[in-house]
């Protein structure tokens, strides 16, 4: 069970001034972006707030109160990858929100490489797990991000280091340095041009 201090930086993540698209929409402005890809889009307010000439949106929609309009591809980002249509299509932003669990993310993450133009950006939703129990799949807690923080570790660890890193304490004592976490300040000043 969460308790309080976590449901507190849960409100806090969730309530940021900076939204998830917001940091989009910067990429977008400062380097004239016009092609964005959201997988995992549920109620569509990410890709609903990009502002880009270009979006897909890929979900397969398992839940039945969720209908967005924004979906254009209603199906598994595996589905939608393996599209003929697509195949040479290219991505200045691509934005990964699906599955949670890190199989599938590490596969989402190979895709869009593939996918991406060169000098575009790849962002990663729920990679902070904020309690040991946020992170277990299947889904054990209310607010969960699911165990996406081990693509990210996968990514940045050497061989050597991986197993460690890999193990919630190891990841949750050292999340900071791992993850490279930086606010929305630091962000807007690294890629600003």
């Amino acid at each position: 069970m969460i308790n309080n201090t976590q449901d507190r930086e849960v409100i806090e993540q969730e309530n940021s001034i900076v939204k998830r698209y917001d940091l989009t929409n910067y990429l977008i402005e400062q380097y004239n972006f016009v092609d964005y890809l959201e997988i995992g889009v549920a109620f569509g307010n990410c890709v609903r707030n990009v502002k880009v000439k270009n979006k897909d949106a890929v979900d397969p929609v398992v839940e039945v109160n969720v209908r967005c309009p924004e979906i254009n591809y209603e199906m598994t980002s595996n589905e939608f990858f393996a599209l003929e249509k697509i195949q040479n299509k290219k991505y200045d932003v691509i934005f990964i929100d699906g599955l949670h669990e890190t199989t599938q993310v590490d596969i989402d993450i190979q895709n869009s490489l593939k996918h991406l133009n060169e000098g575009g950006f790849i962002l990663l939703h729920d990679c902070n797990p904020v309690s040991y129990e946020s992170q277990l799949v299947p889904r054990q807690a209310t607010a969960w991000n699911g165990d996406v923080w081990k693509s990210i570790v996968k990514l940045r660890c050497s061989d050597v280091d991986l197993d460690g890193c890999l193990d919630w304490n190891t990841f949750s004592d050292n999340k900071k340095y791992i993850l490279n976490l930086i606010g929305p300040g630091k962000f807007f000043e690294k890629y600003g041009k």
